[in-house]
Formats: structure tokens, C-alpha cells, sequence
């Protein structure tokens, strides 16, 4: 179906504040508090897990890989107390705590995200790349489309 706008390429940029405060909304037990920092090919994840005591942990990403609609991100490292590493298998154990309707997990030690969650109804996109950037995230979306926004109001008829 033809889309009241088209595009073949399209590049657009993510502010990763806006990515701290939206996924501090979806902060789950034990996590106590969580930080996303970007820079240039790395993001850092830190924050606190609180298990009898408040254990500060750091997580690097160094690639996210999109395909389609799916955005797959995998854990490069992980350490607690700013220096012990933290298996990856633990990262497994998570699994049943993550809020179902926003990301999965998969073996070995990724997190699956599918944007269908995020793009309204109306746009048509799938994601050929997703580069991690000082302060947020470059993302070029292939061929695609969009119609207007349903209107929010009654016609007055």
C-alpha cells in the first residue's frame, strides 16, 4: 500500500537523554537505580542492584545490531563493584523479570527489543543500522514510509 510519504534512506539521530528517562521507566526489581551514558561506539550502563545490600554494577555495550523491526543488543562486558566481572550466564537468570511486552532475552547474553512497541501504527520503517554516538544513538532507517497521524478529533459533520 502506497504511503502518503516515502522515503528510500533516512538517517536520524536519538538523544540519549530522552533514552536514560525512558528506560528509567522500565527499571525493575532488584534494580535500584540505572544510568545510560553514551559515547562514541560505547554505551555504559550503571547502576545499583539492591540484594540485602545496594551492589553498584557497570554494563558495556559496544554494538547494537538492527535488522528489520528487531534491535538485538549484546552485553560486551558486565562488572560489579566497579571491577569483579559478572558472568554472563547471570545476565540469563534475569530473564523471567523483564517486562515481557518490551524485550526478551537470548543466549549468549543479549537482549532483543522489537520496535513495533515504539513506531505508531502509521509509520511503516525498518532499521538497517544503529551506531552508538557521543550522546545518544545514529540510526539509519532503509526503505519505509508514512501517513498522517489519525486524527484525535470528531469531524464536525
Amino acid at each position: 500500500m502506497q504511503r502518503f510519504i516515502t522515503w528510500d534512506q533516512l538517517e536520524v539521530r536519538v538523544d540519549g537523554e530522552k533514552i536514560n528517562a525512558m528506560a528509567a521507566s522500565f527499571r525493575v526489581d532488584p534494580i535500584e537505580r540505572m544510568e545510560l551514558q553514551f559515547f562514541n561506539g560505547l554505551l555504559r550502563v550503571s547502576g545499583t542492584i539492591r540484594k540485602f545490600i545496594s551492589v553498584p554494577f557497570t554494563v558495556d555495550i559496544r554494538e547494537i545490531r538492527a535488522s528489520g523491526r528487531t534491535v538485538r543488543v549484546p552485553i560486551a562486558s558486565a562488572s560489579a563493584f566497579g571491577a569483579l566481572p559478572i558472568p554472563q550466564f547471570l545476565f540469563g537468570l534475569a530473564r523471567n523479570k523483564l517486562p515481557a511486552d518490551l524485550v526478551h532475552y537470548e543466549e549468549p547474553a543479549t537482549f532483543v527489543v522489537s520496535l513495533d512497541r515504539f513506531l505508531p501504527s502509521f509509520v511503516d520503517a525498518d532499521i538497517e543500522n544503529i551506531w552508538i554516538i557521543d550522546g545518544g544513538l545514529a540510526v539509519t532507517l532503509g526503505r519505509g514510509g508514512a501517513d498522517l497521524p489519525p486524527s484525535s478529533e470528531k469531524s464536525n459533520g
